[in-house]
C-alpha cells in the first residue's frame, strides 16, 4: 500500500518549480534542480512526479484552479448582474497583480505543447462558472452575442498585459487606472 501524497509536500515542490522554470523554461528544468530547491532528496521527487511533463501539467492545473476559485469567492448569483461582473472583473484584476509569477507561468504554458490534452480539458472546466456567468448575461440581452470563449478572451487578455505592463514599470495601475480599464472592458462586451 502506498502513503498518502504529503499536500504540504507538494505545494512546496510546487513553489521551487514554478522559481525555477520562470527562470530557466521548460528545457532547462531539471528535476534534480526542483528536488535541491525543494530540499528534498531527487527519488523523493519522482515519488510525487513522474517526470518533468507530468509536474509541469500538475503545476499548470494547480496554479490555475487556485487561482479561478480566488477570483470566484466574491461571486454571488443574487447580484445584478454588472454588479456580479465586476465584482469578477476587478477581483481578476487583484488576483493577477498580487500573483505576477502564477500569472506569467499560465500564460506561458497555456498554448504550449507541454500541457496534455486532459490538462487542457481539465483546466478549461474550470471556467466552466464564467462561461455559465457569460451565458446568462447573452440571454439577459446585456452583453454580447459571441462565443464565450471569445468574450473571456476578450476580458482576461487585456488584464493579463496591463498587469505585465504594471510589472514591467511601463504603466501604474492605480485605483482609478482600474476603475477606467474595467469601463473599457464592459463597454467591450456590453450589448
Amino acid at each position: 500500500m502506498s502513503r498518502p501524497r504529503d499536500e504540504n509536500k507538494i505545494e512546496v515542490i510546487y513553489e521551487a518549480t514554478l522559481k525555477l522554470v520562470l527562470e530557466t523554461g521548460f528545457n532547462g528544468l531539471k528535476m534534480a534542480d526542483v528536488a535541491k530547491a525543494a530540499n528534498l532528496a531527487t527519488g523523493t521527487l519522482y515519488i510525487y512526479f513522474k517526470n518533468k511533463g507530468v509536474l509541469i501539467n500538475e503545476l499548470y492545473y494547480h496554479l490555475k484552479k487556485n487561482k479561478t476559485l480566488k477570483m470566484l469567492e466574491v461571486f454571488d448569483a443574487t447580484d445584478p448582474f454588472l454588479i456580479a461582473f465586476k465584482k469578477l472583473w476587478m477581483n481578476y484584476v487583484n488576483i493577477s497583480l498580487a500573483e505576477p509569477e502564477r500569472l506569467k507561468f499560465i500564460e506561458q504554458y497555456t498554448h504550449t505543447s507541454y500541457l496534455t490534452k486532459k490538462t487542457i480539458q481539465q483546466s478549461d472546466q474550470l471556467l466552466k462558472p464564467l462561461e455559465d456567468f457569460l451565458s446568462s448575461g447573452i440571454m439577459l440581452g446585456l452583453i454580447k452575442q459571441l462565443p464565450v470563449q471569445l468574450l473571456l478572451g476578450q476580458l482576461m487578455g487585456p488584464i493579463n498585459e496591463s498587469v505585465k505592463l504594471h510589472y514591467n514599470e511601463t504603466l501604474k495601475i492605480t485605483s482609478q487606472l482600474k476603475e477606467e480599464l474595467f469601463e473599457m472592458a464592459w463597454n467591450s462586451i456590453k450589448a
